[in-house]
């Protein structure tokens, strides 16, 4: 009986997603307001209206670590998209190269992840898709290759969706992002892969077989470096940064075409920027002690910190005054841009907090320990294969690694702990399946659909990337399974 009422929040969710067909938004509040109406009527699980209130304040100071970074990651975008700067950097990339295989591997590795590290929500695929789009691929195929380029969701607005993650479990950031990092390797082969075939078959994937190993393995083998080494807030731009970087020297090498790269960079020099502030504060030993340890809000009681200046969002308010002077934006496009953020950002803002509140609740009320409990006697050694499909629920039911890893993150580091599985394996495989996920979440296959004029082809889209998705699952397990095997992590 324990068991079934833990899981009523879960269940609840499930519900009002695919029964009744709420946003994610609604679904997040009825779970909400239901368990915490639950836990105060004591029904196996109780709790006082004091520690009520406190698991939701906790709920609440998390998210304020996310909702920092996001809005001005979102306000950077919107920026430099009401500028039309966006599309020009599509169109500089569209002259590069007559070759469209490396069109579309420059922007699936280079364009798509930097937009995605720097603003989050999956924006990335609304840029890229018009894109591929207007080279001449044909609408469906366009769309299925602007979702697989969602391949730095896990570093997306700077990794507030693994910081949080790392955050509710108190696990080291860094070794959480190296992991993951470790884990999406064959994956971010895989996709980059896959476009291709979408783009040509096999035949195109055997002729450019060399370029999707160079550039996926440039991508990959930088995310790692940088996540270990540097930062893993900033990873996901400076791996973009460098794969295109690696890109433009390539094309040069190979065409006697005259390209104006300067301008390239100029329009650029936002996320160039932003790249060089951050790396900055994080590998200059006084700069990072004192960022640290001033302008900090603290929170003893609720063991919260937020360091102002540290945080990449700071960084990110100068990157957008930059923006603002470097282009000179006017001031209707700046009242413009700040509506639209706020937009988009109020949603998030809400439906985390809602998700984080929920999961604070749970584990307060004892919930969380008795569904893993359950679970880790159920299931064992073979908890990494459930791990990888829990992970891939959360990140199918929100749409964002954010809210998966706000909804699964303690309960599977709890079922780690009990199994005798790593929790930082367990914590990076949570991240990357649930990134992975947030390609078949029903909103955006019907954003999608409806977007690009291929109404007609939404289950097939469905379908198909579930597919997609189903092989990308059984990767992160074969790939966590050997570092389980292999590393002492």
């Amino acid at each position: 009986m324990d068991l079934l009422i833990a899981l009523i929040p879960l269940i609840m969710i499930f519900i009002c997603l695919f029964i009744f067909k709420l946003s994610a938004l609604y679904s997040g509040l009825i779970a909400f307001l239901f368990t915490s109406a639950l836990v105060l009527v004591g029904v196996n699980f109780e709790l006082s209206l004091s520690e009520l209130l406190d698991s939701i304040i906790a709920g609440i100071l998390i998210s304020s670590i996310a909702a920092y970074v996001i809005f001005f990651g979102i306000l950077l975008f919107h920026l430099m998209n009401e500028t039309k700067n966006i599309d020009l950097i599509s169109q500089k990339i569209k002259l590069l190269t007559n070759d469209k295989a490396l069109k579309v591997i420059i922007l699936v590795v280079g364009i798509s992840p930097l937009i995605e590290s720097t603003s989050g929500f999956g924006t990335s695929f609304l840029i890229i898709t018009p894109i591929l789009i207007s080279l001449g691929i044909e609408n469906y195929k366009a769309t299925f290759i602007g979702i697989l380029s969602l391949i730095a969701v896990p570093w997306g607005a700077l990794a507030t969706g693994t910081v949080i993650g790392t955050e509710l479990v108190g696990l080291g950031l860094k070794k959480v992002g190296f992991i993951t990092a470790l884990l999406t390797i064959p994956t971010i082969i895989y996709f980059l892969a896959l476009c291709i075939f979408i783009l040509g078959g096999k035949k195109a994937v055997n002729q450019n077989k060399y370029k999707i190993l160079l550039y996926s393995v440039t991508f990959t083998l930088t995310n790692i470096i940088f996540n270990y080494f540097i930062s893993v807030e900033l990873s996901g731009v400076f791996s973009s940064l460098i794969t295109l970087l690696i890109g433009i020297i390539y094309i040069k090498s190979k065409s006697t075409k005259i390209i104006d790269y300067k301008s390239l960079l100029n329009l650029l020099s936002p996320y160039i920027l932003l790249t060089l502030l951050v790396f900055i504060t994080r590998t200059i030993p006084i700069i990072d002690d004192f960022l640290k340890n001033n302008f900090v809000l603290i929170s003893t009681k609720f063991n919260y910190q937020l360091p102002l200046l540290y945080s990449p969002g700071f960084w990110l308010i100068i990157a957008c005054i930059y923006t603002i002077f470097k282009f000179k934006i006017s001031k209707n496009l700046i009242q413009i841009s700040f509506k639209k953020t706020i937009k988009q950002w109020r949603l998030f803002v809400v439906s985390t907090t809602l998700f984080i509140a929920l999961s604070q609740i749970m584990d307060s009320a004892g919930m969380i320990k008795v569904i893993s409990n359950n679970l880790g006697d159920t299931f064992d050694n073979c908890f990494i294969v459930v791990s990888a499909f829990i992970g891939s629920l959360g990140g199918f039911l929100t749409g964002s690694n954010t809210g998966a890893n706000a909804m699964f993150m303690k309960l599977q580091i709890q079922i780690a702990n009990q199994v005798n599985i790593s929790s930082n394996l367990i914590a990076g495989l949570q991240n990357a399946s649930a990134s992975n996920a947030t390609m078949i979440t029903p909103s955006r296959i019907m954003l999608a659909s409806e977007l690009y004029n291929i109404r007609e082809k939404e289950n097939k889209l469905l379908i198909d990337l579930i597919k997609v998705i189903l092989v990308s699952i059984i990767l992160l397990i074969l790939v966590a399974h050997l570092v389980n095997n292999l590393f002492n992590i």
